[in-house]
């Protein structure tokens, strides 16, 4: 009884200490019964740093309420608890940010790509006619991964597929103050940090399935202390086939990733080198015509057969991969180096350099309509950025001040084929496109900080800052010369001659912070900020085949935001107003069997509140309430030039609500945890791809109520029956609980994917109908 005794207060111990539970100082719960027996370091195990500036971290409450800008920190628990086995990562910052919104095109696996939202401000993935595609700036341990030219791809959530890897994730809102500041800091900045080796040896396992013949493996091992250096090794694969229905698809979604962190501790700083890799291939079902069209069968258009329709042929049904199919791959190659050195008692300096090398294929098949046409494409792009940063941080009386900067350059070759037939596996030089086109071009940002925080009274720090932005961007059309090498004597095709554009532009971008502490528990806050974006490729002229009138500013984000953080125990609140400006946005609309590219100005204009109220005992009940109330309009014009004034914002639900109840139990040496979140999300409107612009019609069945449950269980009591075991998780998670059918994108057809009479068409991607995944992981 004795030993069982110090068993149970060893693994309470571990998991409280080490932050597990996700709340702070759980430590104290039963630390006035435990006396002898050495606690577990769960954390150790995991993967994550074991020192003492880790483990405080990892304690941090989700509200920072010293800080003056809002921002919210995702800790490995809540990755656990949110994340279902195999599963893309955004799902865990869905459940746990307000303002946050993901919609997925395929399962939750995380090698599908996520359109991901920040107070309504988007990146990745759209349908059409989104006016702000990259506007949210993702980092890995601080170092940017998105492609400042590329349009929907420049980053894919299908880039970060395996969350066993992180130990947390930072999402700081809007731009940020001077020194947050990165070239697509509009909606927010996303920085996902991995795990990090402990002191002494450990291990990992984590194997799982699910719904739609999906399975995953992961794992991570910690080298501990070797001569002072500590290195991780993480890797894994996940796997899901298709939630359509179809009489014949395409195949499933699969990816992998490598990652590997060495880290060194010295008298005066760290050094850091980390190398990532990841390789994706998504195999992807057509969008489905929400009511039928004249002439549209399951057969093709104008062949016999029952309609093609979410209301006649099924919800989830997409035509047979003979008819349609398109199959994406992603490689994706990071290495970093990070020095942090104390250059004396006040001063630090923080050092980076990186490279990120990406290359991504798209080819798509479409026989589906009857009348000739522009059938197939063959996509491959490539890029490479290298980037250096560097900033000191000076810790004077009443004054923190920060100063440094930045610099990135990015080179980008996009090509692009169209046929009406090739062979597959050889379909760059089967035989001469219809349509080709070719572009090199290149991208550099330069930015310099200075911020200071003052702090003239213990109560009180201000936080106003500068940001000198300089980016050069230049597009460039060879589709001339490379058509002739690739192609000789082709007469056939249509190889645009448009040229492309360079641009240059310079901006100052202010902001100002401010945190008063009115109790000790309530704290108001405030962030204004401006920050500058360069627009998509499109823009300048990349693909088009007709001249496009390239913008003459950049995009530009005025960005407020005000509230009250209140955290008082196991009670933690916060509620804020948000206003967001975004002026000289360019709307791309691209018309497949042309290539024509439309770009047309546009301004946004999103008001609204974000809330969270969160309680959670040590044990016991725990509960939380967040989301947000968003107004978002648009002022544009369409193809016709006619002004489009006060539409609203494509694909932004107004309300966007979860809400979480949950219950922790430790009773034979494993704590037991369930939990429920309801998530609403209201209706969303539409683009025309016919108008080029918004419309007033909201997306079919895209209001939508889902509700989710998860149980998981930590354990010790299986460490005798298998060496070197010191913790094992097992856990089921049940995705749309409730079974509901709903839209999670669509847009209005201008005809080019179904063809003759499809014109007007709602196309729509359902979400996922009812899935359960299950998972065990082992910690050695």
């Amino acid at each position: 009884m004795k030993h069982l005794f110090l068993s149970r207060k060893a693994l309470v111990m571990a998991l409280f200490s080490t932050g597990v539970i996700g709340i702070s100082d759980l430590s104290t719960a039963y630390a006035d019964n435990i006396t002898t027996s050495p606690a577990i370091n769960v954390g150790e195990v995991n993967g994550q740093a074991p020192g003492a500036s880790e483990r405080n971290k990892g304690n941090k409450k989700k509200v920072d309420i010293n800080s003056p800008v809002q921002k919210v920190h995702i800790s490995q628990r809540n990755i656990e608890d949110n994340t279902p086995s195999g599963g893309s990562v955004v799902e865990a910052i869905a459940a746990t940010t307000p303002g946050f919104q993901a919609r997925r095109t395929g399962t939750s696996s995380g090698a599908n790509r996520y359109q991901i939202r920040l107070n309504g401000i988007q990146i990745g993935f759209d349908e059409t006619g989104q006016a702000e595609m990259n506007g949210n700036q993702v980092l890995m341990d601080g170092i940017p991964l998105n492609n400042p030219l590329a349009s929907y791809h420049g980053f894919s959530t299908a880039e970060l597929p395996i969350s066993s890897m992180f130990s947390g994730i930072n999402v700081v809102y809007g731009p940020g103050t001077a020194k947050q500041h990165w070239f697509d800091s509009m909606g927010g900045t996303i920085d996902f940090q991995t795990k990090s080796s402990g002191e002494k040896p450990a291990a990992f396992v984590d194997i799982g399935a699910g719904s739609f013949n999906a399975y995953n493996a992961s794992t991570g091992i910690s080298t501990g202390s070797m001569d002072g250096w500590k290195t991780y090794i993480a890797g894994g694969y996940t796997r899901t086939g298709q939630a359509r229905v179809s009489p014949s698809l395409t195949g499933p979604s699969e990816s992998s990733a490598i990652f590997v962190k060495t880290q060194k501790k010295y008298q005066d700083g760290k050094f850091t080198m980390g190398f990532y890799f990841n390789h994706t291939e998504e195999n992807r079902p057509h969008l489905i015509p929400v009511y039928p069209f004249a002439g549209g069968s399951v057969n093709g258009n104008g062949v016999q057969g029952p309609a093609l329709s979410q209301v006649t042929s099924g919800f989830y049904y997409t035509p047979s991969s003979d008819l349609w199919r398109k199959h994406e791959k992603y490689i994706t190659y990071l290495g970093y180096l990070k020095l942090t050195t104390d250059l004396s008692k006040n001063v630090k300096f923080h050092n980076a350099v990186w490279y990120r090398a990406g290359n991504r294929l798209k080819v798509r098949v479409d026989n589906y309509p009857m009348a000739p046409k522009l059938n197939t494409e063959y996509y491959p792009t490539s890029s490479g950025n290298f980037g250096y940063r560097g900033d000191f941080t000076i810790d004077l009386p009443y004054n923190k001040i920060d100063v440094g900067g930045y610099y990135q350059q990015t080179t980008y070759d996009s090509a692009f084929a169209g046929y009406s037939s090739f062979i597959p596996g050889f379909e760059l030089g089967s035989n001469n496109p219809l349509y080709y086109r070719d572009d090199h071009d290149h991208w550099s940002a330069a930015s310099a900080f200075l911020q200071d925080k003052i702090t003239p009274v213990s109560f009180i720090s201000i936080t106003p800052g500068l940001n000198l932005i300089n980016y050069h961007i230049s597009v460039n059309n060879v589709t001339s010369v490379s058509a002739e090498d690739l192609y000789p004597g082709d007469t056939l095709g249509d190889f645009p001659k448009v040229p492309g554009d360079t641009v240059n532009f310079t901006r100052l971008a202010p902001s100002v912070a401010i945190n008063a502490a009115i109790t000790p528990s309530l704290h108001a806050f405030g962030t204004w900020s401006q920050n500058y974006q360069t627009q998509i490729d499109s823009a300048y002229g990349e693909g088009a085949s007709h001249p496009v009138i390239a913008p003459k500013k950049p995009a530009k984000i005025n960005f407020l935001m005000a509230g009250l953080k209140y955290v008082h125990g196991p009670l933690e609140g916060q509620v804020s107003f948000v206003h967001q400006k975004l002026s000289d946005l360019a709307v791309q609309i691209t018309q497949a069997e042309s290539q024509n590219i439309i770009v047309e100005p546009a301004n946004e204009t999103i008001n609204g509140v974000n809330f969270l109220l969160a309680y959670g005992q040590r044990l016991g009940f725990n509960a939380r309430l967040l989301g947000s109330i968003l107004h978002g309009t648009e002022n544009t014009v369409d193809a016709a030039g006619q002004a489009v004034n006060g539409a609203r914002v494509t694909g932004l639900p107004t309300y966007n609500i979860n809400f979480g109840l949950g219950y922790r139990l430790y009773a034979d040496q494993t704590l037991w945890s369930i939990r429920a979140l309801d998530n609403y999300q209201s209706a969303t409107y539409l683009s025309s791809d016919i108008t080029a612009s918004p419309t007033t019609l909201q997306l079919p069945f895209s209001a939508v109520n889902l509700v989710n449950l998860s149980l998981s269980a930590r354990t010790t009591m299986f460490d005798h029956d298998i060496p070197g075991l010191k913790l094992m998780r097992v856990s089921l998670m049940l995705d749309n609980l409730l079974n509901r059918k709903y839209n999670v994108q669509g847009y209005v057809s201008a005809g080019g994917n179904y063809g003759a009479g499809s014109e007007g068409s709602i196309l729509a991607s359902p979400g996922t109908p009812r899935a359960v995944y299950a998972s065990i992981t082992a910690s050695f």
